[in-house]
């Protein structure tokens, strides 16, 4: 019988440590930790823990901090223990992660039974949901442009794409011609072969995953990110481990040492207008990490669906496989979701030529095609993309602005950057956490994403996505609600001092 891992106090104090310097009970903050760690991949299932003892001198706390610990790790179904054979981890009935999805998106768009999901065009909203300020999700509806070029196609127009059976798995020849265009255009030199349509951007990175990942491979993921990303790595039973982001987004100056650590598979960007931050990856980041790609086999992914809504400021850098010599394989994303509307279901993928075919073989397994219709309307749309731009920024400026104004006015003591472009802003609580933070909001009427829902550690505890693609009411209103909320938080937060997770 194969002998099982033992777990040494000391070693396993060094991953825990970090999360003892978070706010709640400590034996809390350890169940929680070692919860993570599981999930991570840094604890296999089956691995024998250090008995209590050792492993409270390891970390410096009582005893019974980690008796607790352990105990509610095991009414959880996550640890099991026998007498004379020790505690060992498990995995709970019905928890395997690896196998399923929405774990950070059903908080947006499921109900909180995952049976439904929370709305619908023409749907009354849930009774939950009646009086709730919505500052979640980070979308556009259609604006008068919009719907005018949704409702312009003729019954020739329609009449040409049923004259053919329908199965177009590369995607129509026109979107994917004019798609290249637009990467040349932002510096990055593209043929339509090397375009491949997608069931939006989820898709195209679901799709690269199913090329290059096996259950237990490393991806390198933004901490913050997009959480759409975050359901497609759990699908795939990905081990994913955060890389730091500051206000140039992702820190290259990690990667050398995350890779020699953890030797990744992937690596998953958003350097335009990082969701939920803001940040615009300089030019000298992008050149590190296409240089990292040319030089390894780790695939990147760059996600750059919010750079079509760039509000002000100066021009985007080109994409990262502007700067790759063509050896490495980066990947790069983008779809009709931010800047037209989310329900086209309409995205695409640039790949490198030598992954074309393979790309192509993985999309038609996946679905023989996204729906002919959505793709002729996004042609559509994106040759009037000038015009839409236009009309989005004289719409979402103001928002962003009023937003700011309203957060500064009402809320001081929160930090923030006004970002360039993107649909939210990024917000740093001065203390507390910021999911228990959030449960008090939603119970004042206003639904925002806390920091941790948006990583892969359930970092950045102090962190809040609000959006700003509402109306000026529904600004209004949110922050009056988000303020009220604080006023009774604050001073819960302020008898003791909080302390930070970093």
């Amino acid at each position: 019988m194969e002998e099982p891992i033992r777990e040494s106090g000391p070693h396993l104090a060094g991953i825990l440590a970090a999360v003892l310097s978070g706010d709640g009970p400590l034996y809390r903050q350890l169940s929680d930790g070692l919860k993570h760690a599981v999930d991570r991949g840094e604890i296999p299932l089956g691995t024998v823990l250090p008995p209590e003892r050792v492993l409270a001198r390891s970390l410096s706390v009582s005893r019974a901090t980690v008796v607790a610990a352990y105990d509610r790790l095991k009414a959880e179904g996550w640890l099991e223990s026998r007498q004379g054979s020790g505690t060992w981890v498990r995995r709970p009935e019905g928890e395997d992660r690896g196998g399923v999805d929405a774990v950070a998106t059903a908080r947006l768009f499921l109900s909180d039974d995952r049976a439904d999901q929370r709305s619908g065009p023409g749907e009354p909203p849930a009774a939950a949901d009646e009086d709730v300020v919505e500052l979640s999700v980070a979308a556009v509806t259609g604006s008068p442009r919009v719907i005018e070029l949704l409702s312009s196609l003729s019954a020739s127009d329609v009449s040409s794409l049923v004259a053919h059976h329908g199965y177009v798995p590369h995607g129509l020849r026109a979107l994917r011609k004019i798609v290249a265009a637009r990467f040349a255009v932002a510096g990055l030199p593209s043929t339509e072969d090397q375009v491949l349509v997608t069931t939006g951007a989820h898709q195209a990175i679901s799709l690269v995953a199913r090329q290059t990942l096996q259950r237990g491979d490393t991806v390198l993921v933004e901490s913050p990110t997009f959480p759409g990303a975050l359901d497609v790595f759990r699908r795939f039973g990905a081990r994913m481990v955060p890389l730091p982001v500051d206000e140039h987004g992702v820190r290259t100056d990690t990667l050398p040492d995350l890779i020699a650590r953890t030797e990744p598979k992937l690596i998953y960007l958003s350097p335009d207008f990082h969701n939920p931050t803001g940040a615009v990856l300089p030019e000298d980041r992008r050149r590190a990490v296409a240089d990292l790609a040319d030089r390894s086999n780790i695939v990147v992914i760059e996600d750059r669906a919010m750079g079509d809504v760039h509000l002000d400021g100066p021009p985007l850098p080109p994409p990262i496989a502007a700067f790759s010599n063509g050896e490495g394989a980066v990947h790069t994303l983008g779809s009709t979701a931010k800047l037209f509307w989310a329900g086209l279901r309409v995205g695409w993928l640039r790949s490198p030529t030598s992954w074309s075919v393979r790309m192509l073989a993985t999309k038609t397994v996946a679905d023989l095609g996204t729906p002919l219709l959505s793709q002729l309307l996004a042609v559509r749309l994106l040759e009037h993309a000038e015009e839409v731009l236009a009309e989005r920024r004289a719409q979402l400026i103001p928002q962003r602005d009023l937003l700011c104004d309203l957060l500064a006015d009402h809320l001081p003591t929160w930090r923030w950057r006004r970002p360039e472009g993107g649909l939210s802003v990024w917000v740093t609580l001065p203390s507390g956490n910021a999911e228990e933070f959030a449960e008090l909001a939603l119970r004042h009427g206003v639904s925002v994403v806390p920091g941790p829902a948006l990583s892969v550690d359930e970092g950045n505890r102090r962190g809040l996505r609000l959006v700003f693609s509402r109306p000026e009411p529904v600004l209004r209103e949110g922050v009056r609600r988000l303020a009220a909320a604080w006023h009774t938080y604050e001073p819960v937060t302020s008898r003791a001092p909080a302390r930070l997770l970093v």
